[in-house]
């Protein structure tokens, strides 16, 4: 028996089918298009496939109302707007399925299968455009009263002053997030190039740009002031951080725990490791959600 984990991106969709002890058997990428295009392209993954799956789950890069399945905004396929995808795509592919957020998906991957295996309490922080978090506990994503927990992105750690795209001040994704840092290079005076990114960033602070390297600096300290917070709200036996940013872990996430670490009195700052299952983590995670 398996499960089919779909994860719908915007530009591709990562098909996995995993075990029941949740270990890949076989994986493919195709790319991504309205829901009739991917039912196609999975019947043709499953045909070939060493396992037939009993259940599938689709990640959503957007707003999804848990209770009804329906899409409220998808920010990168808008014609998911107002759907019910994996509705659709039970029809289609005549087995049970649910919808499930992306950033939910990956967090549960890596808590259970991946930098977080073993551990009962893990809370997973993505550095990506955005700054997600997800806690999980006893193999299940905690997602608070109105389904909003773990946004650390949105603590106000940052004393930077910058506006939000929340409407707050000085969250941490004015921080670190994504072309954000890239701006607060801009900020201290560095020469950015049109369009940059933090790839851009990293290679500028690996060239020795005061800039960059200060725009870092404030980053990490953003972050480990968000660490110390979690520390001191959850106090979770593991972090794990994952997203294109902790790929450069020189410059974000070891400063940052040191940051945590200096700075706690009664805290304890529990251990931190970098995310493992990389791109495929959303759907792998979609697959263990899967009717």
């Amino acid at each position: 028996m398996s499960s089919l984990g779909i994860d719908y991106g915007g530009t591709d969709t990562k098909l996995v089918l995993v075990s029941t002890d949740g270990e890949m058997i076989d994986q493919t990428v195709v790319p991504s298009g309205p829901l009739d295009e991917l039912a196609d392209s999975v019947r043709g993954f499953v045909a070939t496939a060493r396992d037939a799956p009993t259940g599938f789950a689709v990640t959503i890069a957007g707003t999804l109302d848990p209770a009804t399945g329906v899409v409220g905004r998808a920010a990168n396929m808008s014609w998911l707007d107002g759907t019910r995808p994996a509705e659709t795509l039970a029809s289609a592919l005549g087995i049970p399925g649910r919808a499930v957020q992306d950033g939910e998906a990956a967090a549960l991957a890596e808590a259970r299968l991946g930098a977080g295996r073993g551990s009962d309490d893990v809370f997973v922080i993505a550095l990506g455009t955005g700054i997600a978090g997800a806690h999980v506990v006893d193999g299940a994503v905690r997602k608070g009263a109105h389904g909003a927990a773990g946004e650390i992105g949105h603590l106000a750690v940052a004393g930077n002053g910058v506006r939000c795209s929340c409407g707050q001040t000085g969250c941490l994704e004015t921080a670190i997030g994504g072309t954000k840092i890239a701006d607060r290079w801009r900020d201290r005076g560095g020469s950015v190039p049109q369009g940059a990114t933090a790839l851009d960033v990293v290679r500028a602070a690996e060239a020795g740009d005061g800039p960059a390297r200060a725009a870092f600096d404030a980053a990490a300290h953003a972050l480990g002031r968000g660490i110390l917070e979690l520390s001191a709200l959850l106090d979770p036996a593991l972090i794990v951080v994952g997203g294109g940013l902790s790929r450069s872990a020189r410059w974000t996430v070891e400063p940052a725990v040191d940051v945590a670490r200096a700075d706690a009195t009664f805290h304890t700052i529990p251990e931190v490791r970098l995310a493992t299952l990389g791109v495929w983590a959303g759907a792998r995670g979609a697959a263990l959600l899967a009717p």
